[in-house]
């Protein structure tokens, strides 16, 4: 959304001409209900011709190279564009991509930034190429991740600085004034497409990479435990001190739950459990009626 803001501002000064804005098909949202997104809505606000193909096919980029496109630029958009494509914009393209490359390339990199304990990330502008976030680097922008920063409050901030960029450093790009500078392939770490599974916490890691997988999970998706044969959702966790315990071993202070890791314990602030709202931890506690030693997760 900031990049099209960014791409909307330099369109009001004279910079460039918007031609249309491609984004992904409508989707049902957290009721079922089928809502435009952020980017149709303000693309139709601007008055843009809207382009929300299923598949990226030849069929789709002819409807594109129609247009007569004098460059491309796109940010999180979720498939390759194709090479067609791209040539038929002469091979002006830039990419927006929320880390600092060639480090995380792919689906999930501010998760992975997170879940790796990195202490900074940024927005890479990229030459768009058809090949995976391997484009030369036109520029960076970086802030570093705080210790509660999580996958949402880190994409927030990573919009708006790649929208500054895009709106400082575009217009130089189609000048030819900025080129960009290729990668290093040395470097390169890979932030794959996040599934389920990544989100299930091993009780048997230390509590600090637990409270960091709650954090790099929460937008999707989702961090998960197990208790008494049911999906523990958990939205927040703090780590914190106690005596040695088996991996997994649930314990109240306070009321409060908390959880045993590999080493040292996390509390569970908020958690969802299944078929329910999401709630504090310490409701959920409430009504567990706890008569003995438990424990969660599977392992």
């Amino acid at each position: 959304m900031p990049s099209l803001g960014a791409l909307a501002v330099l369109a009001q000064e004279g910079a460039i001409d918007l031609a249309a804005v491609v984004t992904q098909p409508d989707r049902p949202g957290d009721r079922g209900r089928v809502e435009a997104s952020a980017v149709k809505r303000r693309a139709l606000e601007l008055g843009l011709p809207v382009r929300q193909p299923v598949l990226f096919d030849a069929d789709a980029a002819a409807e594109l190279i129609a247009l007569r496109p004098d460059a491309l630029v796109w940010a999180a958009y979720g498939n390759l564009v194709p090479r067609r494509l791209i040539d038929a914009a002469n091979g002006r393209a830039l990419n927006v991509h929320a880390s600092l490359l060639p480090r995380w390339r792919g689906a999930s990199p501010v998760a992975h930034a997170i879940l790796a304990g990195d202490t900074e990330t940024g927005v890479t502008l990229m030459e768009g190429t058809a090949s995976l976030d391997r484009g030369p680097i036109v520029s960076q922008g970086r802030i570093a991740i705080g210790p509660e920063d999580t996958a949402a409050t880190l994409t927030a901030q990573l919009g708006e600085v790649g929208g500054a960029l895009l709106r400082r450093d575009l217009p130089g790009y189609l000048s030819g004034d900025r080129r960009g500078e290729l990668q290093d392939e040395r470097r390169a770490t890979w932030a794959p497409k996040l599934t389920t599974k990544d989100g299930e916490l091993h009780l048997a890691e230390p509590a600090d990479a637990l409270e960091r997988r709650v954090r790099a999970m929460d937008l999707e998706p989702g961090a998960w435990t197990s208790f008494r044969g049911q999906r523990l959702g958990v939205l927040r966790a703090t780590v914190t001190g106690g005596r040695g315990a088996q991996h997994g071993t649930l314990e109240l202070r306070d009321g409060v739950p908390h959880v045993a890791g590999g080493a040292g314990w996390l509390r569970l602030d908020d958690v969802k459990p299944a078929g329910k709202r999401a709630m504090s931890g310490a409701e959920w506690a409430r009504g567990l009626r706890l008569t003995g030693s438990e424990r969660l997760g599977s392992a």
